[in-house]
């Protein structure tokens, strides 16, 4: 019978269940991927399966950084999804991966609450406003910073004053938005969509891009296994394709 297994990593409420998973059986596909793909993902596992019931997917999310660490103190996956090429580019230097290929790409936007007065970027920095970000290194860090260096330097210093959070994932960053922690969150336009009362602000002059790079991983000094490479082409296949755009991804056509 065909299993689809999902963990969370940093975050408190559900890291109990990484208990369960386990990985590297015949059979089995153990994935580890960015937390913003934790909506979709499943998703794509579920079609995956209906043309292979015998595959087991294992799917555990966490922020890109986090889990390349865990790879290179030898965490057993079969697969590693990074939000960001410098992350993949990590563990392919380190030949503890390999067979790169991008999957899709997604954008930055700032979240503020569905009540909250701002309707830009300026008016939300001039509020002294309470920021959430993700920790550094992880890949939406990187592109806030890449998008704040592209703002005027006035409005780009308020909200990097404001920075009251540094998050290990950009789910927990959304989360200070949703739960009042925050007045303002740089997260993927992705995770808008899946969010209750919160809306983006224009982040101008053009948002910024992260592409989502998958690999198979060989930590283990073994080949990677036939189920895995299976799975990694289909990560490439437009039945995979039309449940990321569908989610909201840019499809790697238009990034590429």
């Amino acid at each position: 019978m065909r299993l689809i297994r999902s963990c969370l990593l940093d975050v408190v409420v559900v890291g109990l269940l990484t208990l369960a998973c386990s990985g590297g059986d015949d059979g089995r596909v153990r994935v580890l991927a960015a937390s913003s793909l934790s909506d979709v993902l499943p998703l794509i596992a579920e079609r995956y399966g209906e043309a292979h019931p015998e595959i087991e997917i294992e799917l555990i999310f966490a922020g890109s950084t986090t889990l390349a660490t865990q790879i290179e103190e030898g965490a057993p996956a079969d697969i590693y999804i990074a939000a960001n090429r410098a992350q993949a580019e990590r563990i392919l230097s380190a030949d503890l991966g390999t067979r790169d290929v991008a999957i899709a790409a997604n954008n930055l936007v700032v979240v503020v609450a569905d009540a909250a007065p701002w309707q830009t970027i300026q008016a939300l920095a001039a509020s002294s406003p309470r920021v959430a970000v993700a920790a550094p290194g992880v890949p939406v860090a990187v592109l806030t910073e890449i998008a704040l260096d592209t703002l005027d330097a006035a409005v780009a210093t308020a909200l990097r004053d404001g920075i009251v959070t540094r998050d290990p994932n950009v789910r927990v960053a959304l989360s200070r938005v949703e739960t009042g922690e925050a007045d303002a969150a740089f997260v993927y336009d992705t995770d808008l969509a899946t969010a209750k009362g919160v809306r983006a602000i224009e982040l101008p002059p053009q948002p910024s891009t992260n592409e989502y790079i998958a690999l198979l991983v060989t930590n283990d000094g073994d080949a990677p296994t036939e189920v895995a490479a299976g799975f990694l082409a289909f990560l490439q296949h437009d039945a995979a394709a039309d449940v990321l755009v569908e989610a909201g991804f840019i499809p790697v056509t238009v990034f590429q």
